[in-house]
């Protein structure tokens, strides 16, 4: 696997001139990495992706790392292509949060374009499986603990 620059920021959302490489250096403790996840909404039920083992197939929100020297909506854009195979949707920005438990910043998306799950093309090392679920059936999978931290974090926040 490819390696992954990531940019490092401050608590403000400043960009460090610093960077790191994933998975092999640890992120600085007065440092953050940026993630973005967009929560795709169709028919008031959110598409969720199940992780491959290396997240130990939990359920998901499509997202990903913002790589060094890209903005959010750029990140976006590869992670959904690389992820699902998605192109063209049209995303609408939300918010930037800290998350409170480690060092990361969610930049957080949405999308209402209609997606057909049967034409995405998904990643194999990543992605098993994606799924529509209603908010009850999320919040019912979060307490379940299927689904990270993180993403119920974001889904618990923003599901409307």
């Amino acid at each position: 696997m490819k390696q992954e620059v990531l940019d490092l920021y401050d608590n403000n959302f400043n960009k460090l001139d610093k960077t790191i490489v994933r998975r092999v250096d640890k992120i600085p403790e007065d440092a953050n990495i940026m993630m973005l996840y967009i929560l795709i909404k169709n028919n008031d039920k959110y598409l969720l992706e199940q992780a491959t083992e290396r997240n130990h197939f939990k359920w998901a929100i499509p997202g990903g790392h913002v790589l060094t020297n890209e903005d959010g909506e750029q990140g976006l854009k590869r992670e959904l292509r690389e992820e699902l195979g998605l192109e063209n949707l049209c995303i609408e920005y939300i918010d930037t949060i800290k998350f409170p438990y480690n060092n990361y910043i969610f930049n957080i998306y949405l999308t209402k374009d209609e997606v057909d799950v049967s034409k995405l093309v998904l990643q194999p090392d990543e992605v098993l499986q994606v799924k529509w679920y209603s908010k009850n059936e999320i919040l019912e999978l979060i307490k379940e603990k299927k689904i990270a931290r993180g993403y119920a974090f974001i889904l618990e926040k923003y599901m409307r």
